[in-house]
């Protein structure tokens, strides 16, 4: 490979240390415990990890800084070739991020950047089609109760493990030679990262995943204990002290006796730090950051986010559907009409990659600001078609959901009833279910459980 300059740990840098980094901030083993969370168990890996793993899929490079390798040869430089791939891949054309990679990756034969980003492109495109990359999803905890698995393939599994692995491989063939070089204890800890996320989603592996996250966690503390001014090494930290600190109380104890710590504001404040100064991590960051102010419900503050996601990279086609989520969040129910209305619009003409959108999500989006608004005739009818799309078992149940709440606002009790008893009986959301029997006894909107409306 060829030489570049590696990011020592300076006499400065050391004596520099960012708030909360310290023995208080270590990561202590966590036993796999299975606790009652919302009336359902919930192991508390799972429920920590959570948080982190949101992220974890996009932080392949970012603008324009990839690793300092030596331009001096015929091509395109490192730099044009990261551009290019992020573009790609956040785009959701995974072909074209995987050719860039492919040939970062043959080019430059002993850094991780090429096998993590190959991995990374198929762990984003399984969490896109498994509605892991839409952040509503996670305001609450309704995802991580969902029982359908992401259907991987066997070419999937297989790519993604021989990427990860060669990643590591080079990480730790690197650091032998260079121990110090924080790039690449970056990547290890980056690439430690995504497994995390790919064996609590893909292998319901809850106790490998946590102790993946743990240790990633842990090498990207070492780097900023080396080098604060190192940006991109501040977000799975960040998303992992938000994580814990966000737990229900009984959890928290539990966590707290296990000596698993967090703090929401230094949480937030590090994603954050990511999202604006990062080079490698800045995008992935920034989805985050959108999906943890959610959760704050900082509405007006995750909007921007997802604004400056969806112009960054206008062929992708969660970020407006994610952003018709959030106006209706914010009671901005006709500009949430405009915004489906105009995702369908662009859909229908070929747009982008606006055909990857999960079967029955716009229809849902729209059906939903018409619910809110109270025009029940208009969503029932929207939420009709987005059930004639044939979408995936958790997007079916809360189309049905939605589309009883339409029919009981508008005076239509019996069928509103059978499209609880089919949420009910689906057992693909099971939160959704104990919100449906609650309005079968009580019809919307008199009877809405907590949570089930925009407050």
């Amino acid at each position: 490979m060829a030489s570049r300059p590696n990011r020592q740990c300076t006499g400065e840098a050391a004596r520099r240390r960012p708030r909360g980094l310290g023995s208080e901030g270590r990561s202590e083993p966590l036993r796999d415990n299975a606790v009652r969370f919302g009336g359902r168990s919930m192991t508390v890996p799972r429920r920590v990890t959570a948080l982190c793993l949101a992220g974890v899929a996009a932080t392949a490079g970012a603008q324009s800084d990839p690793p300092a390798l030596d331009a001096a040869r015929d091509g395109p430089s490192p730099s044009i070739l990261d551009r290019e791939g992020v573009q790609f891949l956040f785009d959701y054309d995974f072909a074209d991020a995987d050719r860039v990679y492919r040939r970062f990756s043959e080019e430059f034969p002993d850094h991780p950047f090429g096998p993590y980003n190959r991995a990374a492109v198929v762990w984003t495109r399984l969490a896109q089609r498994s509605g892991g990359m839409r952040g509503s999803a996670h305001q609450g905890d309704r995802y991580w109760t969902q029982t359908r698995k992401p259907e991987a393939s066997p070419e999937d599994i297989a790519s993604f493990g021989r990427f990860a692995e060669e990643a590591l491989a080079r990480a730790e063939r690197a650091l032998e030679s260079a121990p110090g070089d924080l790039e690449v204890r970056y990547y290890r800890g980056a690439t430690e990262a995504l497994q995390s996320g790919w064996k609590i989603v893909v292998e319901r592996s809850y106790l490998g995943g946590a102790r993946l996250i743990r240790r990633a966690v842990g090498r990207h503390r070492d780097i900023l204990e080396a080098d604060p001014g190192f940006a991109d090494a501040y977000a799975v930290p960040g998303a992992w002290d938000y994580g814990v600190a966000t737990l229900p109380r009984a959890l928290r104890a539990l966590a707290f006796l296990f000596g698993v710590r967090g703090n929401r504001g230094r949480g937030l404040d590090w994603v954050e730090k990511t999202a604006r100064e990062g080079h490698r991590a800045r995008w992935g960051a920034l989805w985050t950051l959108a999906v943890l102010l959610q959760r704050e419900k900082r509405f007006d503050e995750a909007l921007a986010a997802l604004g400056t996601l969806r112009r960054r990279f206008p062929r992708n086609p969660d970020y407006p559907l994610e952003e018709a989520a959030v106006l209706v969040s914010l009671k901005d129910y006709a500009a949430a009409r405009d915004a489906a209305e105009e995702f369908l619009r662009r859909r229908e003409a070929g747009f982008g990659n606006y055909h990857l959108a999960a079967a029955g999500l716009p229809e849902l989006r729209l059906g939903e600001s018409l619910l809110f608004a109270e025009e029940w005739g208009a969503a029932e009818r929207a939420l009709t078609r987005g059930l004639a799309a044939e979408p995936v078992s958790e997007l079916r149940a809360l189309l049905h959901f939605r589309r009883g709440n339409a029919r009981d606002g508008g005076g239509l009790r019996r069928a509103a009833l059978g499209d609880y008893l089919r949420v009910e009986q689906s057992e693909a959301d099971p939160i959704l279910a104990d919100w449906a029997a609650v309005l079968r006894r009580e019809p919307w909107p008199a009877g809405a459980p907590a949570g089930a409306a925009p407050e």
